[in-house]
């Protein structure tokens, strides 16, 4: 296909790809510069030579909005316009690919990645929630990972701008946006935000399960399962899932829109305290399968090793007199360190351990005179009162709430704001995140040894959060970049 010469002002370099709204072209912004991606947007009505006045209105309605939405987690939208009888939109280029083209692959994150992916995607929705936006049409391909990791969310408000109702209305097998619907959204009703936490719920579903949740062969059945059927009926599923995952995506997928989550900020707190529940049941589970490089509040987790309750028993016999001696003694998991302070960025249940009760005594006919005191026995005897047994002593532990976690093969580069933000790597203080000293690369830190390394962020005026770095030598980056901004207190 011949590339058309420009589009709009914007000089054409290439096809970046094709989908069912339009074709997406890399261009070239001449009055400032810069690479820019142009979705050119496919005709919908009758007279595909020309759109529609009203279509036209609505369109640049909605790409103004959109271009209001400023979030890490969004692709920024530059400009809207029509050209012949067509029209476009100019985006942030960026460099990397869409979730969609990952999974047709068959390259499917590990649990705790795609937690933290939906986790992305829902700060990106809470943003445009927040301005009266809602997206319609979450799905793989809208979601862009970048080289880095990081994931955006594009095509905000195009749905809506050009009509939703195509997708459905064609024939043939189901494919994209309709099978990611919500109910609501199915029999044509008016939408919130949460119908874009239901579509996000079928992505997580997928990226879980690595199938759909409603895989239907045609229109009529994809609308009967969304309706109707739930994904979860199956114990299998639930199995497979595991007790964390399985009721935090039971609420994402309710029918009814006011038993699903209720908004994207909890979506996203959710499924970060899940994420971390994983990595404290099943150090497995965060097996890196590709580098996931986060921005501002990322939240994942993994708690410190707990120490076991112990009770031990001991005692001796006195000759001719018997005499019960018992001493027991406990220890507990360390006191909490100011790194697990509790903080509302995500929030875990805390993690209880009960000490075992005391062993009762049972009782023996005394021994025969000994020459000398025999050594203590496994089962002793009392002629005293029997003492009621120990009261079973419950430690509760609470972990810090880790919001991110990074992977890397053998160290991470901290760009932090504010960046005299004081790094602890183990509950070590290693420095500031900016070292003060701009003739040399700064904020690197090498890691002693493989494994789980909690980082600690902080700075006087802003919340302190908690990262985890995973160094393994299969990691995708060398050195995990990690670049957030601590929260303002």
């Amino acid at each position: 296909m011949t590339l058309p010469a420009s589009v709009g002002r914007y000089t054409v370099l290439g096809e970046l790809g094709r989908g069912a709204m339009g074709v997406v072209f890399r261009a070239l912004d001449p009055a400032l510069d810069r690479a820019v991606a142009v979705k050119v947007i496919a005709a919908r009505s009758a007279e595909p030579a020309r759109a529609s006045a009203e279509l036209e209105a609505r369109f640049l309605r909605e790409a103004r909005v959109a271009a209001r939405i400023s979030h890490p987690n969004v692709v920024t939208v530059y400009d809207a316009g029509r050209e012949g009888g067509s029209l476009y939109l100019v985006m942030e280029l960026v460099t990397g690919e869409s979730l969609g083209a990952r999974l047709l692959r068959g390259e499917f994150p590990s649990a705790p990645e795609a937690l933290e992916m939906a986790a992305q995607v829902a700060d990106a929705l809470g943003a445009a929630h927040a301005l009266g936006v809602v997206h319609r049409d979450i799905k793989p391909g809208n979601i862009m990972v970048t080289e880095s990791g990081r994931v955006k969310v594009a095509d905000f408000g195009v749905a809506k701008a050009v009509g939703e109702e195509t997708d459905l209305t064609r024939t043939g097998t189901v494919v994209g946006s309709p099978a990611y619907m919500a109910p609501e959204q199915v029999r044509g009703e008016a939408l919130d935000g949460r119908a874009d936490l239901f579509s996000l719920g079928v992505v997580l579903y997928e990226l879980l399960m690595r199938r759909k949740p409603f895989p239907a062969d045609t229109v009529t059945t994809l609308i009967y399962q969304i309706l109707h059927e739930d994904p979860l009926a199956d114990p299998a599923v639930s199995s497979a899932l595991g007790e964390s995952v399985a009721p935090f995506l039971r609420r994402c997928l309710e029918k009814v829109p006011g038993k699903r989550i209720p908004d994207a900020a909890s979506f996203a707190a959710g499924a970060r305290a899940v994420a971390g529940n994983l990595a404290l049941a099943d150090p497995a589970t965060t097996a890196p399968t590709a580098a996931i490089s986060t921005g501002p509040i990322r939240a994942r987790r993994r708690a410190p090793a707990l120490l076991p309750t112990v009770l031990l028993v001991a005692g001796a016999l006195a000759a001719w007199g018997v005499i019960a001696l018992r001493h027991a003694g406990e220890r507990t998991a360390p006191p909490a360190s100011p790194a697990a302070t509790p903080s509302a960025l995500a929030t875990v249940p805390p993690v209880r351990i009960a000490a075992a009760p005391a062993t009762t005594p049972t009782r023996s006919a005394p021994s025969p005179r000994p020459t000398r005191p025999p050594a203590p026995p496994k089962q002793f005897a009392a002629t005293e009162p029997e003492a009621p047994p120990a009261p079973t002593a419950t430690v509760v532990v609470t972990a810090p709430p880790i919001v991110a976690i990074f992977y890397s093969q053998r160290g991470a580069e901290f760009n932090v704001t504010p960046p005299q933000a004081l790094v602890t790597v183990d509950g070590t203080a290693v420095g500031q995140a900016d070292n003060g000293d701009h003739s040399r690369p700064d904020r690197k830190y090498l890691f002693s040894h493989p494994g789980r390394h909690v980082v600690r962020l902080s700075s006087p005026g802003f919340r302190t959060i908690w990262i985890v770095v995973v160094v393994d030598p299969k990691a995708g980056d060398e050195i995990a970049d990690i670049d957030t901004r601590l929260p303002q207190q």
